[in-house]
């Protein structure tokens, strides 16, 4: 098929070309050629539509094209063309596939590493510059203090929940020595152990089923804009999340996944802290993120785990102001950076002295 990578089918931009051309001819041969003085309701009557009809696919070219060659934008799913464009553009990738630089396996002597494990909050999904996420500007900090001291590890992919962060965690304290794993935990990294039905996945939005979307990547954007926020597969996700949360099997299943995790780190004598970060826009009626938060908190808590709690460090802010754009719920930089105002504070507070400290309590 003819293709041009992130741009779509080359097929289907010229189809919309030839509807162009072929309305311009039309009103061009009817302005022409009809006789207006014989036929002069229907004249004005077809040469006006004919008009409209070329205005208006003008108008749908312009856009077309605007989304096929020229948007660069994410959404919260990103299967758009632009959003393909946007990590074509803005993510570079380690051997390990995550958005971060390459790490040696063998820690430099003296040097304090820290692992971030995360899902798309961590990894910075729609942060075009990665030192713009807070794990990044964690690392400023620690160097702004003792340059070089400190590695920031940034182990985060789209998608990753609990259940997929195991190994990754058992990989940075096996492997890459780390003496601290911070796992950044999101609502949404329990989502893979909930029921989905057939016409009911909230992981996957459902695409329409009278016409193609990749055919037209103005079709797609007015899709997700308007009409797919509508339907009950994504206006009920976080719906979906609480009544899990609420089911005592699931939530049972969620902390053994939590346990494992504690019990590598413990094993291997690694600091676990954990980051609770929250949702910044949420739709429905049964997620009480505070009481949410506040299970999660008892649960570490009861395990020794510290912690902190990132949905107060949001609290007196607009979401609006917080997501990275009206299609993109992921937080954009100022909430990002208002993370790592809260972690800093509570994780890595300074001496006297201006070295970094690992406090313990919160």
């Amino acid at each position: 098929m003819l293709t041009s990578g992130v741009f779509g089918y080359l097929f289907d931009y010229i189809l919309w070309w030839a509807v162009f051309f072929s309305l311009v001819v039309h009103a061009w041969c009817f302005f022409r050629f009809f006789p207006k003085r014989k036929f002069r309701r229907t004249a004005l009557v077809v040469g006006n539509l004919l008009v409209f009809l070329c205005l208006i696919v003008a108008v749908a070219l312009a856009g077309e094209s605007y989304f096929r060659f020229a948007a660069v934008e994410t959404d919260s799913f990103g299967v758009s063309l632009p959003a393909r464009r946007w990590f074509a553009l803005y993510t570079k990738l380690n051997s390990m596939g995550c958005r971060d630089k390459e790490w040696t396996t063998s820690k430099p002597p003296g040097v304090r590493r820290i692992a971030f494990v995360g899902d798309s909050f961590t990894y910075g999904w729609g942060i075009k510059e990665p030192k713009d996420r807070f794990t990044d500007l964690i690392q400023a900090r620690f160097d702004a203090h003792a340059p070089g001291a400190v590695e920031v590890m940034n182990v985060a992919k789209p998608g990753w929940g609990t259940g997929e962060e195991i190994q990754p965690i058992a990989d940075m304290v096996k492997v890459y020595s780390v003496d601290e794993v911070v796992l950044c935990h999101v609502a949404n990294d329990i989502e893979k152990l909930l029921p989905t039905a057939p016409g009911f996945n909230p992981t996957k939005p459902p695409d329409p089923k009278f016409f193609n979307v990749d055919s037209s990547c103005l079709m797609d954007y007015l899709y997700r804009r308007i009409y797919l926020p509508r339907m009950p597969t994504v206006r009920r996700y976080h719906d979906w999340l609480a009544e899990g949360y609420g089911d005592e099997s699931i939530w049972r299943a969620q902390q053994q996944r939590f346990i494992e995790i504690i019990q590598t780190c413990a094993d291997h004598g690694v600091t676990l802290r954990v980051a609770l970060l929250p949702f910044i826009r949420t739709d429905g009626e049964k997620l009480n993120q505070a009481a949410l938060h506040a299970t999660l908190r008892s649960f570490f808590e009861a395990n020794q785990v510290p912690m902190i709690d990132l949905l107060p460090a949001i609290h007196n802010e607009r979401p609006e102001e917080l997501i990275v754009s009206r299609i993109d719920a992921h937080p954009n930089e100022r909430a990002h950076r208002l993370f790592t105002e809260a972690i800093w504070a509570d994780f890595f507070a300074t001496s006297e002295t201006g070295a970094a400290t690992g406090k313990e309590s919160h």
